[in-house]
């Protein structure tokens, strides 16, 4: 069947070439163009979460100057402590761990980027587990 549209083998098997090549180089420009997408989405996602984890540790530093002024609410001042030290540390370490995410989201480091989806796992468990008890 496909004789009478070329004349040889040879045509034959270019056109077929040239269709995969052109296939090829626009499934790669996909693949790089969705990669920046991605990258950038990333990047704003820990960006975010370093920026939440600055706000977390502001609040617990607000809560820790202002203990005396909230101990007049039904709370002690021992549980006030207690959560402003909590929010603290909990701030400072999503704080350090931020930066993580945005600089293996640049780099493209895979080591570094599932370290940080490690830590963020054990954060977010940790978390659920603080809320739950």
């Amino acid at each position: 069947f496909f004789f009478f549209f070329y004349p040889t083998f040879q045509d034959y098997f270019k056109q077929i070439n040239l269709r995969i090549y052109l296939i090829s180089s626009a499934m790669n420009k996909f693949k790089i163009i969705c990669g920046e997408y991605v990258r950038s989405i990333l990047l704003g996602v820990n960006l975010t979460f370093w920026g939440a984890g600055a706000l977390i540790m502001g609040i617990g530093l607000y809560i820790k100057a202002s203990v005396h002024e909230l101990a007049r609410t039904q709370i002690s001042e021992d549980s006030l402590n207690s959560a402003a030290l909590c929010f603290f540390t909990l701030g400072g370490i999503i704080f350090i761990v931020g930066p993580l995410g945005c600089y293996g989201s640049l780099t493209q480091n895979r080591c570094m980027l599932l370290l940080y989806f490690s830590l963020v796992t054990i954060i977010f468990l940790v978390e659920i587990i603080l809320a739950i008890t």
